[in-house]
């Protein structure tokens, strides 16, 4: 199957190819699936890459599949490669080696003809590859983001892989905790009596299970770290009603925007709590009953014990009463496995509703919005083991190891505690078999309090890496910033949030210090099997190495909050540099402003000047043209008689006073026409109002439907979209009866907001006054349902203006 995706080279002019582990494990399950691979499979938290965002969900994953390519790459028939994604997750890929390709020859061909059944598309795409894609989408049915794998062929050939479908069990469970935990007495439910309602429900399993290992009477304790204080123990102590007469109930994490209304709708599916016991500032205990829809057939009585500590170890607690039809004393690991993904999906639903937004917020954070499918660490309590082995016969690369793989992740080691104790240490859990498990809650919950802090760190570290990167481009668009225009927002924009999460990641690292510092280890127990115990789990080194993890992270965080504020200097020098732009153009507009301020009033006073010329001009053609002038006529007798005899002939330069006398006469007349003119333009009221109210975007749009607009002006933005649109009021009995105003409205029609109003008003003409344009604009806006809620402002905060020219004598 290999081969057929990913080969070597045979030349220098071949590229290799390779096949990404996650979609070979998906064609393995297909296979599986086919009837044509004998391998199990259980559901395993897998994180999948793509487009540089790396999120978890569960695969249904063969560990005898993963188990045969390890034996296969042992052989050398088989290559490795290790790279990384985008965001720093570690990929592995393979392909077939030179030897794989030659054993591939003794293939038998049935054998090639089954494989080929299930990685080619069916008719009419036969002879098309399968390939495997990962799509991110929200279903119908679904709230959050699902990750689906598809397989896909050349022709349109496309179906939905069923890897990601985890199959449910019907199972029974009563609550657990450890009693080293608990501060009371009060007892903890028992559902053994509702065992046998587990066997009345039905499973979804598609494949037949072989089942190699069994274990009888079993407690799980599931554990993770959320950052937690003293205060938010207080608060959280408050909330479940831990002090009060009626402690528990039903609780949510829905926020209650309108807490006035009558009714409160919420989700299906609630959580039942029940104070156990407490400690005001240090932990509380309780059981939590979960309510949520299964599908139907399924059937599972879900109780859960939870520990909520001030340290920050969160502990949910289960015993088995009953899987299917396997009773208490008869648990299978490839069963256990499909109840250990509930407990998982549905712990992290409880404690969700638990948090404060606060605490949920740092969680977001640190899993890149994807902290509904943390990891959790599993740790199985079982009084007997079968079969019953020497601790090295359980890591056998075989059946053995691959079905507690199926649990507890890679097989770390195995001891054997005393002559009747099995330990068996994984990467994600661990098993503890035998009657003395209780002598040693005290060492393994220890345990579980480092794994769950080194779990978190890890995660930690790697949202460094994220963070890193992120720095790594906001110095790039810095260095780069002229080339994009759009490169300062965003860079405001990407300081900012990685400024938040930088102060998170420090808040965080001093709640995983102050946690670390405040445990204890107890010295080396005397008996000889607690002391085997002790060194199989190595408390002391494990706290030492997570605390020095934990210091390495704060310098890590130190180093990038230094790099954060030289990046927000070299931006502070951006802003700067481009603000002496703007004041260099301010200073040159204005400048040249001045000098054609100057120009302009040298050039009015010329044009007054040449006014009164071209009047006096006029004027003397008009005395010239009431004679004849120079149209060659001859004199008229009342000319000779009333103007020549009396005055030109008797008194000298009197007709000439007389001109000159009529001209200063006609030129004042038409200067004083002139500044008429003049003063019909002024005595106007402007009024800028900056208003900021929500609006209903739809009315606003009906509203000026009903206008006769002069000028529309729109700025589109990625976030806003600003329009500016002017018009004249005709209607004069609405304005009081005076000169309607002519008005300007800016509003943002993608968030809904009125900014600003901007009125040109008459004043010679109409008596309204700030208010009363406000008071009818608002009523109007009001009568047309546009302003949602708005009082105007008093006339003392109007940004307004009046235009009352000077008048010249």
């Amino acid at each position: 199957m290999v081969s057929k995706y990913a080969y070597p080279a045979k030349t220098g002019n071949e590229k290799e190819t390779w096949i990404r582990e996650i979609p070979l494990l998906v064609m393995i399950y297909e296979g599986i699936i086919a009837g044509v691979l004998d391998f199990d499979y259980a559901p395993v938290s897998v994180l999948v890459s793509q487009n540089g965002v790396s999120k978890r969900c569960f695969m249904n994953v063969t560990q005898e599949g993963k188990s045969a390519i390890d034996d296969l790459r042992e052989r050398r028939l088989m290559n490795g490669l290790k790279l990384s994604s985008e965001d720093f997750q570690p990929v592995s890929c393979y392909q077939v080696s030179f030897h794989g390709l030659d054993f591939l020859e003794r293939i038998p061909q049935k054998l090639r003809s089954d494989v080929d059944a299930f990685i080619y598309a069916p008719k009419p795409y036969q002879n098309k590859l399968l390939n495997v894609i990962m799509k991110r989408e929200i279903l119908d049915e679904e709230i959050e983001e699902v990750q689906n794998f598809y397989l896909i062929a050349e022709g349109g050939y496309e179906r939905i892989s069923g890897v990601t479908e985890i199959e449910d069990v019907s199972y029974v469970s009563s609550p657990y905790l450890p009693l080293i935990v608990r501060t009371g007495e009060k007892a903890l439910k028992n559902n053994s009596h509702r065992a046998s309602e587990a066997a009345s429900g039905e499973s979804n399993i598609k494949d037949e299970l072989s089942e190699a290992i069994h274990l009888a009477n079993v407690k799980i304790l599931v554990g993770e770290w959320i950052p937690f204080g003293p205060n938010q123990i207080v608060a959280l102590n408050e909330r479940l009603g831990a002090m009060d007469r009626c402690q528990g109930g039903l609780f949510t994490s829905k926020i209650d925007k309108d807490p006035t209304s009558t009714q409160f709708q919420v989700p299906t599916g609630l959580t039942q709590v029940r104070i156990l016991d407490y400690d005001l500032t240090h932990c509380i205990n309780f059981e939590a009953e979960i309510n949520y829809p299964e599908a139907e057939g399924i059937v599972q009585i879900e109780n859960f014990g939870m520990h909520l500590n001030v340290d920050g170890t969160i502990i949910y607690g289960m015993g088995i009463e009953a899987i299917m039809e396997r009773k208490a004393d008869d648990i299978s690991l490839d069963m256990l496995s499909r109840l250990l993904v509930d407990v998982q999906k549905d712990s992290s639903t409880i404690i969700n509703d638990l948090l404060s937004a606060y605490q949920r917020s740092l969680l977001s954070m640190v899993f890149c919005n994807d902290e509904m499918n943390r990891c959790k660490y599993n740790l199985v309590l079982c009084e007997s083991i079968d079969p019953k082995l020497q601790c090295e016969e359980y890591i056998d690369r075989g059946d053995n190891e691959n079905e507690l793989k199926q649990v507890i992740g890679d097989i770390q080691s195995a001891h054997n505690v005393g002559a009747d104790d099995i330990l068996i240490l994984g990467r994600d859990g661990l098993i503890l078999a035998g009657p003395n498990g209780r002598r040693y809650e005290k060492l393994i919950l220890l345990h579980l309090s480092l794994l769950v802090r080194e779990m978190f760190v890890r995660v930690f570290f790697i949202r460094t890496y994220v963070l890193d990167d992120s720095l790594k481009r906001i110095r790039k668009m810095i260095l780069e910033h002229e080339k994009d225009p759009n490169n300062v927002p965003k860079l405001r924009i990407q300081l900012n949030d990685t400024s938040r999460d930088i102060i998170l990641l420090e808040e965080i690292i001093s709640y995983l210090l102050e946690s670390l510092n405040s445990m204890e280890v107890p010295a080396m127990p005397e008996d000889e099997a607690s002391a085997t115990l002790y060194k199989a789990l190595n408390l002391a080194s494990m706290k030492r190495d997570v605390t020095h993890r934990v210091e390495d992270l704060r310098k890590l965080v130190h180093g990038a909050q230094n790099e954060l504020q030289n990046l927000s200097s070299m931006t502070e020098m951006i802003n700067t540099k481009q603000l002496e732009e703007i004041f260099r153009n301010v200073e040159s507009n204005t400048k040249y402003l001045v000098d054609g301020s100057g120009t302009n009033e040298r050039a009015s006073a010329s044009l007054e000047v040449m006014q009164m010329m071209l009047a006096g001009i006029f004027a003397f053609d008009v005395i010239d043209h009431i004679s004849g002038g120079t149209l060659g006529l001859s004199t008229p007798w009342w000319v000779e008689q009333w103007i020549n005899q009396p005055i030109v002939a008797r008194f000298p330069f009197l007709w000439f006073a007389l001109n000159l006398l009529w001209m200063v006469i006609f030129v004042y007349g038409v200067t004083r026409f002139m500044r008429y003119l003049s003063d019909l333009s002024s005595g106007f009221l402007t009024l800028h109002v900056r208003i900021n109210a929500k609006i209903n975007v739809e009315k606003m749009e009906m509203f000026l439907s009903d206008k006769r607009i002069d000028v529309t002006d729109t700025i589109e933005e990625p976030a806003m979209s600003i329009k500016k649109v002017s018009w004249q009021e005709s209607d004069r009995i609405l304005w009081a009866g005076g000169s309607p105003p002519k008005i300007e409205v800016a509003y943002d029609a993608q968030n809904g907001f009125l900014l600003t109003v901007l009125f040109n008003l008459d004043k010679k003409k109409s008596s309204l006054d700030e208010d009363g344009l406000m008071r009818i604009f608002t009523a109007v806006l009001a009568e047309y349902g546009v302003l949602e809620d708005y009082e105007p402002p008093r006339t003392a905060l109007y940004d307004m203006e009046d235009r009352d020219d000077d008048k010249e004598d």
